[in-house]
């Protein structure tokens, strides 16, 4: 609770407001870092009052956990979704780095909010359910192929994770600031075999 306003559950939120305001606060949060934000630009952006915004979410830092949980679910799903009826681990972890690829492609706004608002903190906690189990789907298919003896099996599984996950999201961020034409996805193919190399035995 913040501002002396107790936060309504969640079961007696208005799903449709809640959505409105945590798509305004994707834009807002992509604009500026985490700092230099505030409420009152959410509020306003999102069209409601800033006792909504304590009555739904009680913080900012609360409103930003909200967004990232949502963002990363949408992303476990459809890596879930594309996984399924895939037979050979390459192209299971192919399709696990095209999936990442094309959200960042389809979401530029989200991508951008974790560039200028999430902290390396609050990854290496995995602070929310959306990234809890997307971590954890990444590391049952890394270990799937070490325990293959497909992929390097001299480091732990995290520290696979830490090397995958570095490569994807530098490359998927950069191409977000540099501001680049066309879809990292389009490229998919090639990236994804210079990162199969480097970490098969």
């Amino acid at each position: 609770m913040r501002n002396g306003t107790a936060v309504l559950p969640e079961s007696r939120q208005d799903p449709a407001v809640r959505q409105r305001i945590e798509w305004a606060a994707v834009q807002v949060f992509a604009d500026s870092e985490f700092h230099q934000v505030t409420l009152q630009q959410i509020a306003k952006a999102a069209q409601c009052s800033l006792q909504t915004l304590y009555r739904y979410y009680g913080s900012k830092e609360a409103l930003l956990s909200a967004c990232l949980h949502h963002g990363l679910e949408q992303l476990a799903e459809r890596m879930l979704d594309h996984l399924a009826g895939i037979d050979t681990f390459r192209d299971r972890l192919s399709k696990v780095f095209w999936v990442v690829l094309d959200f960042f492609d389809r979401n530029p706004q989200m991508g951008r909010m974790m560039i200028n608002s999430v902290y390396p903190g609050r990854w290496g906690s995995d602070t929310t359910p959306g990234q809890q189990r997307l971590t954890e789907l990444f590391l049952s298919v890394l270990g799937e192929g070490q325990e293959q003896g497909i992929l390097n099996g001299q480091v732990a599984t995290p520290i696979l994770l830490d090397f995958f996950y570095g490569v994807l999201l530098r490359i998927s961020q950069m191409h977000l600031l540099r501001g680049r034409t066309g879809r990292m996805a389009d490229q998919h193919g090639v990236l994804f075999d210079m990162l199969w190399r480097a970490i098969t035995v």
